[in-house]
């Protein structure tokens, strides 16, 4: 094996610190939440308890926790089953020129160029506008397609 070179070591450690900056955080306050109610988001930690992971099974004054896990579950799931679909439809019809596919192609890039952000609050704007109730299952369904569906149809025209 050849010995590596300087600059390898310097890009490895440019990594390493990037990583560190990337995931610090995280883990950092993974630990701090083994504190108990006293504790703080800072060190040194003041004992050891389960108590934050204790209050997350019980009912919560502010909202229900598991509805909400189950609701961004089956809009998960939603919004994959129809980016698949649409995005594999979609590059079935790729596969052959017709009128107005690269107007379509270029709209689909656009949206990826586009933060997804703008998008998505256009979406609930729009929903607002028309009169429909702005819900996880009609605005939020469609806002995250926005972040979703220019990928697939990306991946889709290169297959």
């Amino acid at each position: 094996m050849a010995p590596c070179s300087l600059s390898f070591y310097i890009l490895a450690g440019f990594f390493i610190l990037f990583v560190i900056f990337l995931y610090g955080p995280i883990l950092t306050i993974g630990i701090l939440s083994f504190q108990g109610p006293q504790g703080g988001l800072t060190f040194p930690m003041n004992g050891l308890s389960f108590y934050w992971f204790r209050d997350l099974f019980e009912q919560q004054a502010v909202g229900d926790i598991w509805g909400s896990f189950r609701r961004s579950l089956i809009l998960g799931l939603a919004v994959i089953i129809t980016t698949v679909v649409v995005s594999v439809l979609g590059g079935l019809a790729f596969r052959k020129r017709f009128k107005g596919s690269t107007i379509l192609f270029y709209l689909t890039v656009t949206s990826l160029v586009i933060p997804s952000i703008l998008v998505s609050l256009g979406v609930g704007l729009l929903f607002d506008q028309l009169g429909f109730t702005v819900r996880w299952s009609s605005s939020g369904f469609g806002a995250q397609l926005t972040w979703t569906l220019p990928f697939g149809l990306l991946i889709m025209f290169a297959v």
